[in-house]
């Protein structure tokens, strides 16, 4: 929750000329304001008190006019050459005073400013803390802060009540994912034997951050819309819904079903639907012509003959990586829309997948399956990780020290991969295979399946 701000823009934008705000902004509830960097202990009191209650801002370099009208009154800031050992005073401090280590953001202002009074090579230093939901943060000293009233100093809290308030606070959170976690799609009697993928995005787990996509629908509907970079998956229709937007596939399918989707509430909270291709042949041998387009088609209906399978339910995998590497790239055009710059968390669902055979046309993929058997789903819902709640989920990371958007697009389409093929038991790569190596041969294989589905639209047509 974005709580309590002093000024009209996020903590991205600030720039020094925006301090005049804090003369008319007290200290107490949500602001505390230093002249000079504190150590370590009044550090982690000040950033844990602030979580704890409702959040609020930290400024070093900021004088109060005084105790009577404790606004801000002088701009002294921070010499250049102590501004970085404040900001590693703030981090080592949260991360060595406090338990659990609550979230916060920092921007450094620089002068000069003569409106305020900033002085070239000074800065103040401005430190954002949410309320918090992962609360209390416990100071290593065994005492639990919060902010009180007008009070310019956190104060120890021992009330029962409060405390109990303080530990409770989470439950709403994780009440709100495990309901989102539960609310697989509705599906129509046919979609109930139709397998899918579920991907769940989101970026700010614990609600801490105010994240908000806050620009035209059109922009939204741009970053849904238009082809990628490496491969398109443009959703031709997005519409507004009453919490976000839904983008679906529909050239060239029934309006009526549950095609490739993508759920977005402006939160940059995501479902991702994605139809799975079934088939369930009346004999392995039929499988020829459905997976036909594939280099390695007869070598896995020969893998099946050797375990006598006739009652078939196969899933073509092939084409979910390149459908991934879209996921990812409009999920980074998305976090740059709400301002996101770091990484973002995934959990991953198969939907009505009970006794289904994967199939992916990787050499390296089916010498696992001649060695192993091939594997098969034995459950109608699979998830992973298994439990629900905000801590539970992958981290995705965006390796902003790429350089190529190409690769860091590849990587994070790997990173979604992986769950998926540990959901199917398929393999991923060898410790002595580079990952780049498996994440080419399924990128070929993505390729081949377009041209395997253009010859089944072919047949359908006939």
């Amino acid at each position: 929750m974005q709580g309590y701000s002093p000024f009209d823009k996020p903590l991205r934008d600030l720039q020094s000329a925006d301090l005049k705000a804090l003369k008319q902004a007290s200290e107490g509830w949500y602001i505390e304001y230093k002249r000079e960097t504190p150590n370590a202990v009044a550090i982690a009191k000040s950033l844990s008190a602030f979580a704890n209650t409702y959040g609020g801002w930290l400024f070093l370099g900021v004088q109060e006019e005084s105790k009577v009208n404790p606004v801000a009154g002088e701009f002294p800031g921070l010499p250049r050459d102590e501004v970085d050992s404040s900001l590693q005073r703030l981090r080592k401090s949260a991360v060595d005073h406090l338990n659990p280590t609550p979230h916060f953001e920092t921007k450094v202002l620089w002068g000069p400013d003569s409106e305020v009074g900033l002085a070239e090579g000074r800065a103040v230093i401005c430190a954002w803390i949410p309320q918090s939901s992962s609360a209390p943060h416990i100071h290593r000293t065994g005492q639990i802060y919060r902010r009180v009233s007008d009070a310019s100093e956190p104060k120890a809290e021992n009330d029962r009540f409060v405390l109990d308030q303080l530990w409770r606070r989470g439950d709403d959170i994780k009440h709100t994912h495990k309901d989102w976690y539960d609310r697989d799609p509705e599906f129509s009697t046919q979609e109930k034997s139709q397998p899918y993928v579920r991907l769940m995005l989101i970026a700010d787990r614990w609600a801490e951050r105010g994240l908000w996509i806050d620009v035209h629908d059109d922009q939204v509907r741009a970053a849904l819309g238009e082809p990628g970079e490496v491969i398109g998956i443009p959703f031709d229709t997005v519409h507004t819904s009453s919490d976000g937007f839904i983008g679906r596939q529909l050239k060239g399918n029934d309006p009526q079903n549950l095609t490739l989707t993508w759920r977005l509430r402006r939160s940059l909270v995501s479902d991702v639907f994605i139809p799975l291709p079934l088939f369930q042949p009346d004999h392995r041998a039929l499988l020829a012509q459905d997976l036909d387009g594939y280099m390695h088609t007869q070598r896995f209906i020969d893998l099946l003959g050797r375990y006598n399978t006739n009652a078939l339910r196969i899933v073509d995998l092939n084409y979910v990586f390149s459908v991934l590497i879209g996921v990812a790239e409009i999920q980074e055009r998305l976090c740059k829309l709400a301002g996101w710059s770091e990484s973002y968390h995934l959990k991953v669902k198969l939907l009505n997948c009970w006794r289904t055979i994967p199939y992916i046309d990787v050499a390296d993929v089916l010498d696992r399956f001649e060695t192993y058997g091939p594997p098969m789903c034995l459950d109608s819902v699979a998830a992973f990780p298994r439990l629900p709640g905000p801590e539970d989920y992958l981290e995705i990371f965006r390796h902003p020290e790429v350089e190529s958007s190409v690769g860091r697009v590849f990587s994070q389409a790997v990173a979604m991969f992986w769950p998926l093929a540990l959901l199917y038991g398929v393999p991923t790569w060898e410790e002595d295979k580079p990952v780049a190596a498996y994440h080419e041969a399924l990128q070929q294989a993505g390729r081949r399946a377009i041209d395997v589905q253009h010859r089944r639209n072919v047949r359908a047509r006939k």
